[in-house]
């Protein structure tokens, strides 16, 4: 073994003979390293355990070592970069976004500086500034030029795991890669002489030692010790060629390294023993190397072979060109790098005898040791006599004196006796070590102190003195833990070349650039050189990644300096830091941080993807986009450069594509996200040009109405545009297309419709649908001929589909059925009389039937219009089992009209596929009782199923639910279900389904608060007061905060909660939606407190509202405290606010009114009709409409939107007339508040829009659609009754009832419509219809196709008695439907009908749900008679309002026989299916009711109008009031008035009259308006009338306010206008009775009296 390599740190080398890790250790690296003996190889291979033990002691000591050590430099390295970090931020500015979150965009040098100060890990590698060697030059040195430089060292160091080592056999060639300097490395340090006797030394040794190498190429001397023959052949082909003895062109032949390292022969003969030229050749001739060995398969069968003959197996498999091969692979090769200058040789064969030399061959020290002394690999062999090496080491034996000495001075083989031997301290004083070897050693020291006490002046400051001793780089050296190959202290003494070039240039030269500049750059330098030191470390992993990633970070920190460098980067670098920020953004969590980052730096991610074309990092950042706030991204856009992001879309235009960006199923916030984004790159540029236009194209889909008109008219037109909205016009909405539209026709080169030419009609096809009606109808049939098959692909609707069927085929030109397959969906709006004669016929049957299925489908045509009586007959001889699911499909819209009977043919299985989809239309009662019957039974359901099954919730019955499985009911995911389920059925059918949750609960999970906090909402008020208290609410608070409680059961908690303890300000907070029940006590006692204002905003933000009352409390304590803000209130809770309040709201929180009641317009129509307007009016003036004309423009109509038709009568005359003909479309979803009927009349039959309506067309009225109504009886009469056909009619109905059956329409018919003038209408609609033409000719029969076209109430009860048994049959359920039915038609209707349902005591329940109100004619027999004791029949039958009290009796008192029930024994479920029913029972038999359960019930009965008398009534409340339901009336809460709804209007007068404030305010508005007109007079005194909402108040009728007095009237007024004096009065004098001029006159009077 090399006793050079044993050399280590001194330090370490003391404390090895007292340390047995070290020791242990020490042993280890002696048996296992790679330039070991055979000795210690042998017993490496030999005994395995004995090297694993030895080997995890090692470890131990490495990981104990390197952590501590590591650690501490990682520390140190730490706050160095945090000194540097500001330093170089001082120098390269960060931005920094500002208070509007605007930042100025930053380049990537302050990209990678805001990474490190927010600790981002960059990869200095792969950005190019690592370091990857010691650095060979000063940058930031500006020096004068020198000549003459010696040649430096040819190979540095770099980092090797022991994996990739070369092996054991090859260690003595491979340590030459490592001698850097010329300076030998022996077991024991130089004598410690001058440095000038070191330097004649090394001069002499050079000289001596070329002789050397002479004997060696004329073999006077049998090889070099320790290097191959190879290698001295090598060095003397090129040492003869030099000295003339042969042909340099031959030297240079033989020293053809190419040629050598590709010949396979070489390295099976000669490349173990020369090692070193394998891995020359692995590393600088790869290509050769990797041709010849790695994939060389036959080079492997020969080496096994070789093998094979001499039995050295293990040596085989131990073999480092494996390692070698796999080290190509790799990533990163760590292995020695030859320095330039031989690369550069050896690349061009020119590569001199003196550099090969100094590249491979040992130094000069090394090469006389070896030859003569005691490094010789026998020292005890003399040499032979007469020999050229024995004259040759003995006369560099008289030139040796100082290794005499050395000799002499082996101090460590000193005994004790020789330290007091003051001759030889005297000769070896100076020695290097000796001083440090006495004093540090304890034991040797305390011995000689005894005997010689000086030597404790001999010791004395040693410490300080080795510490002034080091130099800096031994300093670093220092700090690391590895055993290096050499003294650390070596450096200082004669450091190698590059460090001494490093130092004299420090010393002679100036630094560039500031002073502060040139400090960093050289703190750099520094940094650069430490992390070299670092990598030099042998054996030491733990930690070291760390420390070099520290040290990475602070370099790549000093080289921001250098502004140049970071001009360009290579693909790698780009790659790199894209990956690092998407790293950083998957992770971090704090969100303000990622905006930062986003916001400053988005223009250079965006310049580096463009750069790598990386669509995956473009998909990524976009993601990051979508999630950041709406006001982050507008800001991030904005601040950028305008080029910036023109590149930027452009990019992302061309990858679009490879993006994927899925907009099905993205978030409502991702989506929101997109419509910012685009808002602001379309605000981004003032105009927006065809190119910028068509690199925008994959953001129309996101496009706002506003942006899109704010597009110039010219830039619509372009060809270009126009195809980039074709071709993404798949993804936009309704309201985009329209936009567009309305856009394309302001240009002025469009011209008008007529004289546009096919060439732009098939550009826009897209757009043609959107069109508005007005200008569609001037298309011509020249136009529309070439567009029949394209439109017929499309999703034309009615109004312009029956315009072109009119253009194309009118009268004198009849439709065959060649034309029918080509119509496509056009064919849906042909007259239904006509599609009956193509129906019949079979040439296009099937290819029709289809179609019109699909459009009903599709919601294109009614599925119980007039068509069902042609379609049903030809799709019912069709067999359903045998159709294909996508066939079924299509048929989906006609199932309800074919009946249960068609479907139930089908297997269980199927039809609940079927039935699943999403999207069907629903079926009536008895259909779905029937499927959902015939699937329970065949099939387990459970709740997850039923939920799916919206369409056949009607069906519910207590057989399913019995059967019904209820699997993980507490999942949260299933909440949604619940709620579902619950607030979509009717009372009774609620109750069942609460019911079977609770008997589920109590049966499988034991605790419903823990388990389902889902149905909580649900739970009736008596039983959540028995569940729940103060204290479980408290502990819980965070299961309970989030619930969606009623208005009376947060009443009921908060209550709870407050009595248990002591509520405050801030604490209420964390009661969450419990909040909402705050008492107006509370809210008065917290009134003076410094953070009301933020109370009343908590309050006012919470989600589901607030009930009336606590909206009351809240408008009266901001009255009464003016200096609060209003603009801190929520828009939700603003938009309630008394109108003078409004008035005081800044035009931003007004803003953001109108934007929540685009959202939420049902909330807005349940607002008083003066609010409503105000809020109208106030829009306009906000939106500033008035143009110089004095109109509103269509751009102000746009952002009204439904409030339209809220705006008082002379607003109304100020709208543009042609900007409403463009909307009439739009407005036939508005809501129509009886109060402008007159005035919307007025605008539509002005000769600017549609004129007089008796002079109206067919295309005029459909058109106007469900507008029709807003006008008078009168206006519709005189319409042509040829207009009013049937077609047309039944459009009009059509479009009603679906507007109806929608949010807006449901509030909008219950609120503020006036329902008598409704019906008035409808019957002057159909008058043509229904009534005979003249006085001659014969009242029509109807027949079920007239039924449905209509309505069945249209038809007098002498009609329907005409009509045929089988057209009966048909439209039964048709007839169950309209509950305008009166007595007399209902009657007619069961007298026709009876004899298809006799017996009726053998009715079915699907027979009973069929029949719907009819069954209130049944006679009292028949209702005792019949099987009605069914839940779910009777759930239904008790909504119904047309019952006799006997007949009601009859139902209740047949139900009760049929079940043998008691009154007392009635459960909560029968009561609450009972509804209306109830009435049926006497008071007596109401008085025996259960308390307890009557109490559960009223939960689904308090929205219910009981049809009772007042004495059942009475009766009713007064069980309510007993110990098991309420408890005494005196107790009662407001929550339990709200509870109990409706039946409130039961409690006694003397009650009523004595209920104070906080009762009153819990009776529902619903109550207020079904108490007798005289009883409310009575019993509420003008002071308790003072304490009603404004929703009370309002719910007064007309005939209450007849009753009250002038006290009463004026509370009630005050209550309606929230204190407003003026308002009341102005409301007050603006009634119907007092609508004259005379009244209008006084009342303008008191007002300017009021004002004065």
């Amino acid at each position: 073994m090399r006793q050079d390599g044993l050399s280590g740190n001194v330090s370490l080398e003391d404390t090895m003979e007292d340390d047995p890790d070290s020791m242990q250790s020490f042993l280890l690296q002696a048996l296992s390293r790679s330039g070991g003996g055979e000795r210690g190889g042998h017993l490496a291979q030999k005994n395995l355990a004995l090297v694993q033990s030895l080997d995890g002691l090692r470890r131990g000591l490495l990981h104990r070592v390197g952590s501590s050590v590591y650690g501490n430099l990682r520390k140190k390295v730490s706050r160095v970069t945090m000194a540097l970090l500001d330093d170089v931020s001082s120098l390269v500015d960060v931005p920094q976004p500002n208070a509007r979150g605007r930042c100025s965009v930053g380049d990537l040098r302050q990209l990678i500086l805001w990474g490190i100060r927010h600790n981002v890990t960059w990869n200095a590698q792969a950005l190019g500034v690592s370091s990857q060697g010691l650095p060979s030059a000063l940058p930031f040195l500006s020096c004068p030029s020198t000549e003459g430089d010696e040649l430096r060292s040819r190979l540095t160091p770099a980092h090797s795991s022991p994996k990739t080592g070369p092996s054991s056999q090859t260690f003595s060639d491979r340590k030459h890669l490592h001698d850097t300097s010329s300076t030998p490395h022996r077991s024991q340090p130089q004598t410690g002489r001058t440095r000038e006797s070191n330097k004649q030394q090394r001069d002499m040794e050079y000289s001596t030692s070329i002789e050397i190498l002479e004997a060696a190429c004329n073999e006077s001397i049998p090889g070099l010790t320790g290097v191959s023959n190879f290698t001295v052949f090598l060095y003397c082909k090129l040492f003869e060629g030099e000295n003339g003895s042969v042909n340099p062109a031959e030297v240079h032949m033989g020293l053809d390294l190419h040629a050598t390292c590709s010949d396979a022969a070489w390295y099976l003969s000669a490349a173990e023993e020369d090692f070193l030229w394998v891995h020359v050749c692995s590393e600088y001739f790869a290509h050769e190397f990797n041709n010849t060995v790695c994939a060389n398969s036959s080079f492997w069968l020969q080496r096994a072979h070789q093998a094979a003959m001499t039995k050295d197996y293990h040596f085989f498999n131990l073999t480092s060109i494996d390692d070698l091969c796999v080290q190509l692979t790799s990533e990163v090769v760590e292995s020695p790098v030859l320095d330039e200058n031989c690369q550069a040789q050896l690349g061009s064969r020119l590569l001199s005898a003196q550099a090969f030399r100094h590249c491979f061959l040992p130094n000069n020290s090394a090469l006389i040791s070896a030859l003569c002394g005691k490094e010789s690999p026998d020292p005890h062999q003399s040499l032979p006599d007469g020999s050229w090496a024995a004259a040759y080491c003995s006369k560099i034996h008289n030139f040796s004196h100082i290794d005499n000495i050395e000799e002499t001075c082996q101090y460590r083989a000193w005994a004790v006796h020789h330290f007091t031997n003051s001759t030889l301290l005297e000769l070896c004083g100076q020695t290097h070590g000796l001083r440090e070897y006495i004093c540090l050693n304890a034991t040797l020291y305390n011995q000689l102190s005894i005997s010689l006490p000086q030597f404790a002046d001999f010791c004395a400051d040693l410490q300080a003195e080795l510490e002034d001793r080091k130099c800096l780089l031994q300093r670093f050296f220092d700090m690391l833990p590895a055993p290096y190959e050499f003294d650390s202290s070596q450096l200082c003494l004669d450091p190698a070349p590059l460090l001494v070039e490093a130092l004299h240039k420090l010393s002679v030269c100036e630094v560039e650039g500031g002073e502060r500049e040139g400090f960093l750059v050289a703190l750099g330098y520094v940094l650069r050189v430490l992390d070299f030191m670092v990598g030099l470390s042998s054996g030491l992993d733990e930690g070291e990644g760390e420390a070099r990633q520290g040290l990475s970070q602070a370099i790549l920190l000093s080289s921001l300096l250098d502004n140049t460098s970071w001009a360009a980067l290579q693909p790698e670098a780009s790659m790199s830091v894209l990956h690092t920020v998407g790293v950083f953004l998957r992770r971090e969590q704090n969100a303000t941080l990622k905006e930062d980052l986003l916001s400053c730096f988005s223009p250079v991610l965006w310049d580096l993807i463009q750069r790598d074309d990386n669509s995956s990092a473009l998909r990524f950042l976009l993601q990051e986009y979508l999630q950041m706030p709406r006001d982050s991204i507008r800001t991030l856009v904005m601040s950028a450069e305008k080029d910036a992001v023109k590149r930027f879309l452009s990019h992302m235009h061309q990858s679009w594509d490879q993006l994927q960006v899925e907009t099905v199923q993205a978030s409502q916030k991702e989506l929101q996200a997109m419509e910012t984004m685009t808002a602001a790159f379309i605000h981004k540029f003032p105009r927006v040009t065809p190119e910028l236009f068509v690199d925008l194209s994959q953001f129309i889909p996101f496009m706002s109405v506003s942006d899109i008109m704010s597009f110039p008219a010219s830039l619509i037109v372009n060809d270009s545009v126009l195809t980039a909205i074709r071709d993404h016009s798949s993804g936009m909405k309704s309201l985009q297309k329209k936009a567009f539209v309305k856009r394309l026709l302001q240009s002025s080169v469009v011209g008008d419709v007529p004289t546009w030419p096919p060439y732009f009609l098939s550009s826009i096809l897209p757009l043609l649908p959107y069109l508005p009606v007005s200008h569609f109808q001037q298309l011509t049939s020249q136009q529309l001929t070439p567009l029949v098959g394209l439109l017929g692909n499309g999703s034309l609707d009615g109004v312009r589909g029956r315009h072109v069927l009119r253009t194309l085929f009118s009268k004198k030109k009849n439709l065959t059925g060649d034309d029918i397959p080509r119509l496509g969906v056009l064919a849906c709006y042909l007259d239904p009389v006509e599609l009956g004669s193509f129906l019949e016929d079979s040439a296009v049957s099937s290819a029709l039937w289809q179609q019109l299925a699909q459009c009903m489908s599709k919601g294109f045509i009614s599925t119980s219009g007039r068509l069902s009586s042609w379609l049903i007959p030809a799709v019912e001889s069709l067999n359903i089992s045998s159709m294909a699911p996508p066939e079924l499909s299509g048929l989906s819209g006609l199932f309800p009209q074919l009946g249960a009977s068609f479907l139930l043919s089908l297997p269980s299985q199927q039809l609940l596929e079927i039935l699943s989809q999403p999207g069907l239309h629903r079926y009536s009662p008895a259909q779905a009782f029937q499927m959902l019957s015939k699937i329970s039974k065949d099939i387990p359901l459970s709740t997850e199923t039923l939920c799916t099954l919206k369409p056949l919730l009607s069906g519910l019955s207590p057989a399913v639910l019995k059967d019904l499985q209820w699997p993980e009911i507490s999942e949260a995911a299933h909440c949604q279900c619940w709620r579902t389920l619950l607030n979509e059925l009717k009372p009774g059918l609620r109750a069942m389904l609460y019911n079977a949750m609770q008997e589920a609960v109590y049966r499988d999970l034991q605790n419903i608060t823990q388990q389902v906090n889902c149905l909580l909402p649900f739970v009736p008020l008596r039983k959540l007061t028995e569940t729940l208290n103060g204290e479980t609410v408290l502990r819980d608070v965070s299961l309970y905060r989030d619930i969606r409680w009623s208005p009376q059961q947060a009443q009921l908690l908060f209550r709870k909660i407050h009595t248990f303890k002591n509520i405050t300000s801030r604490t209420v907070r964390d009661l969450g939606r419990i909040a909402s029940g705050t008492s107006c006590e509370f809210l008065r006692l917290w009134s003076n407190n410094t953070d009301f204002a933020e109370l009343l905003q908590f309050v006012s933000e919470l989600p589901g509202g607030l009930r009336p009352a606590l909206q009351k409390c809240i408008v009266d304590e901001l009255r009464r405290q003016p200096e609060l803000d209003l603009n801190a209130l929520s828009s939700g809770f603003a938009v309630t606010l008394p109108v003078t309040m409004i008035e005081d709201l800044s035009n931003v929180s007004f803003r953001a009114i109108l934007d929540h009641i685009q959202a939420n317009f049902a909330d807005f129509l349940r607002l008083p009709h003066y609010k409503q307007t105000n809020l109208a009016e106030k829009a306009v003036t906000e939106l500033g409409s008035f143009q110089a004309e004095g109109e509103i423009d269509g751009t102000t109509l746009d952002v009204l939107g439904p409030l339209l038709p809220f705006l008082d009568r002379d607003s109304l005359s100020l709208v543009d007339r042609g900007a409403v003909a463009l909307r009439l479309e739009e407005m036939r979803s508005f809501c129509l508040p009886k109060e402008a009927l007159r005035d919307i009349s007025a605008l539509l039959t002005q000769k600017e829009l549609l004129g007089e309506p008796s002079k109206w067309q067919v295309g005029d009225v459909e058109h106007l659609g469900r507008l029709v109504f807003s006008l008078s009886t009168k206006q519709i009469n005189s319409i042509p009754l040829t207009v009013l056909n049937k077609d047309t009619v039944e459009q009009i109905l059509v479009g009603q009832s679906l507007w109806e059956d929608s949010a807006v329409g449901g509030v909008c018919a219950a609120q503020c419509m006036d329902q008598h003038r409704q019906k008035q209408q409808t019957q002057s609609l159909v008058r043509g219809i229904v009534k005979a033409r003249s006085r001659r000719a014969k009242m029509p029969v109807p027949s079920c196709a007239d039924i449905r076209g209509t309505f069945p109430s249209a038809w007098t009860s002498t009609q329907l008695s005409r009509m045929s048994q089988e057209d009966l049959k048909q439209c039964v359920e048709v007839f169950a439907q309209d509950a305008s039915l009166s007595s007399e038609q209902r009657r007619t209707l069961w007298v026709k009908l009876r004899q298809s349902f006799s017996p009726v005591r053998e009715l079915r329940a699907d027979q009973v749900l069929a029949l719907g109100p009819l069954v209130t004619e049944m006679g009292q027999r028949e209702l005792h008679d019949a099987s009605l004791s069914d839940l779910g029949v009777l759930a239904h039958l008790g909504t119904l309002t047309d019952w006799s009290p006997n007949k009601m009796r009859a139902v209740i008192l047949g139900v009760m026989r049929k079940r043998k029930l008691k009154v007392e024994q009635l459960t909560y479920v029968d009561l609450a299916t009972f509804g209306h029913l109830m009435c049926g029972l006497y008071p007596s038999e109401i008085r025996r009711l259960s308390p307890y359960n009557l109490s559960m019930a009223v939960l689904f009965l308090r929205e219910t109008s009981l049809p009772c008398t007042e004495q059942q009534m009475e009766a009713l409340t007064s069980r309510l009031s007993r110990p098991e339901a309420f408890g005494p009336l005196s107790a009662w809460g407001p929550e339990v008035f709200t509870e109990i709804g409706t039946l409130a209007v039961g409690l006694e007068d003397m009650v009523l009259s004595a209920l104070v404030q906080e009762q009153v305010e819990g009776i529902t508005p619903e109550a207020v308006a079904l108490m007798s007109p005289k009883k409310m007079a009575v019993v509420f005194s003008a002071v308790q009338m003072s304490w009603l909402s404004a929703e009370q108040a309002w719910a007064v009728t007309e005939e209450q306010w007849a009753e009250l007095d002038t006290e009463q009237r004026h509370a009630v007024g005050l209550a309606r206008y929230e204190g407003d004096v003026l308002l009341e009065l102005r409301g007050r004098n603006s009634a119907p009775a007092a609508d004259s001029v005379a009244t209008r006159s006084l009342t303008l009077c008191l007002l300017l009296w009021q004002l004065v």
